[in-house]
């Protein structure tokens, strides 16, 4: 089976080639876009919160307050697995360089601030903005008085966000506190603190992550609506492929079938022929997708290689793949030697019918004699299929008696003979077959 299978392969290589080249050319396509979404969403993950480590939490309230408030547990009277770290005054200020956001530390027991009263620490944006370094001079101005300020370290925005610290002791009231949590104690941390400020804005890393993807996912609807086509297309193009290979090699099929290879075993032979361009494929477009990003990375591209995005990518094509084999293989279980051999439509499910839906009150005193039916299915008084029995012919239990096309023949349904015996009832105009052991003659005529 695996041979004929590499034979089927190797006669249809120029299709199997195409078909490699469009999941590489594809996967590679997503890959990089991916990498690009990514990079978006952790550029504005730091805009938006400086980048909080996984272990900070920060609570933002609107309204300042003095000092802390005492936390409760997430449940019960459980502990708190949290650390007060400190907290400061958000606001603007106007400086030589213009208005400035600051943040005037007010609290400090583990924020190790480590500066002075007259000095000052400028975001690493802010500082390349204004060209400002460690020990230039920044002058601040406050309540119509001017207070020079030297820069005492350049931060990365990982606490503060883009502000500029100094420290503050004579400040009461704050509107932001940091804490960290115990390792392990995330959700618990998070839930306390909910409970502690029920108004406040709670910020750490996982939800400035979701936030930033909700907005990358809305500035960049229309690219993700590309991707999702990109999907289709190639869904639609591998399913036409397939199935007109299917259709291509039926009479082999028919030959093959009819030697006595199971069904399971000829949907393997078409599993082995359509999986390998697929497979190779994705191969191909997640290595051409690293060279690609590596050459960019090296001229200037602030891009990062990133595993699950290859998975991802690479996983996201294969839904086409598995659309793609499983019709032809459903065709292939369903469809006889006599419709491959001599190319007749293969439906793709067959219903068989062999009992009536409902009881007939009508027909009780026929089925007391021992008679059996079936009902066809009419419209406006026709049925719209083939009847191979009339009334009187004699009919053998799962005899095929009528077979009726749907959904333009991707649906059989056969009406069976429910058992052996003649047809005495044949109803035309409602479609009721009725077949009885015994002959009935004309007692139970066509009514």
């Amino acid at each position: 089976m695996i041979q004929l299978a590499r034979r089927i392969f190797i006669k249809s290589w120029r299709i199997q080639l195409a078909i490699t080249c469009l999941f590489a050319a594809s996967v590679a396509l997503l890959v990089i876009y991916g990498t690009y979404l990514q990079r978006e969403i952790n550029l504005l993950e730091v805009r938006m919160d400086g980048g909080l480590q996984d272990s900070f939490i920060r609570v933002e309230l609107n309204d300042s307050q003095r000092g802390p408030s005492k936390l409760r547990p997430s449940r019960g009277l459980g502990t708190v697995p949290l650390q007060y770290l400190g907290s400061w005054q958000t606001g603007v200020v106007d400086t030589s360089h213009g208005r400035l956001p600051v943040a005037m530390v007010t609290q400090d027991t583990g924020l190790n601030l480590g500066i002075g009263s007259a000095e000052v620490l400028v975001p690493q944006v802010l500082a390349s903005e204004h060209n400002l370094a460690v020990g230039d001079k920044l002058v601040v101005v406050t309540k119509g008085a001017h207070a020079q300020f030297t820069v005492a370290q350049v931060h990365d925005g990982t606490i503060y966000g883009q502000r500029i610290v100094v420290w503050d002791k004579n400040a009461l009231a704050s509107n932001v506190f940091l804490y960290r949590h115990e390792s392990g104690a995330a959700s618990a941390a998070v839930t306390s603190l909910r409970r502690t400020y029920p108004a406040g804005i709670i910020a750490y890393s996982g939800s400035t992550r979701s936030a930033a993807e909700e907005v990358i996912d809305a500035v960049y609807s229309p690219g993700i609506r590309a991707r999702f086509g990109v999907i289709l297309f190639i869904t639609i193009a591998f399913l036409a492929v397939t199935v007109f290979s299917f259709l291509g090699k039926r009479k082999v099929l028919a030959i093959v079938k009819s030697l006595g290879l199971r069904s399971w075993e000829m949907v393997t032979l078409l599993f082995y022929e359509a999986v390998l361009p697929p497979l190779f494929g994705s191969l191909l477009g997640c290595g051409l997708a690293y060279v690609t990003l590596r050459w960019m990375i090296s001229a200037g591209q602030q891009f990062a290689i990133d595993g699950s995005v290859f998975i991802s990518s690479a996983l996201s094509i294969w839904p086409a793949v598995a659309i793609g084999i499983a019709i032809p293989a459903r065709f292939t279980q369903v469809a006889t030697v006599n419709q491959l051999l001599y190319e007749r439509p293969v439906p793709f499910q067959t219903v068989i019918i062999k009992e009536l839906g409902k009881r007939i009150s009508a027909l009780d005193v026929y089925t007391s004699q021992g008679i059996e039916f079936i009902h066809l299915q009419m419209e406006y008084g026709h049925f719209n299929g083939s009847v191979f029995r009339r009334l009187g012919d004699y009919v053998k239990q799962g005899e095929v008696l009528a077979v009726e096309e749907r959904w333009w023949g991707l649906q059989v349904v056969e009406y069976h003979a429910p058992i052996t015996g003649y047809i005495v009832y044949f109803q035309d105009e409602l479609g009721l077959v009725g077949v009885s052991p015994l002959h009935f003659g004309a007692r139970c005529g066509n009514t």
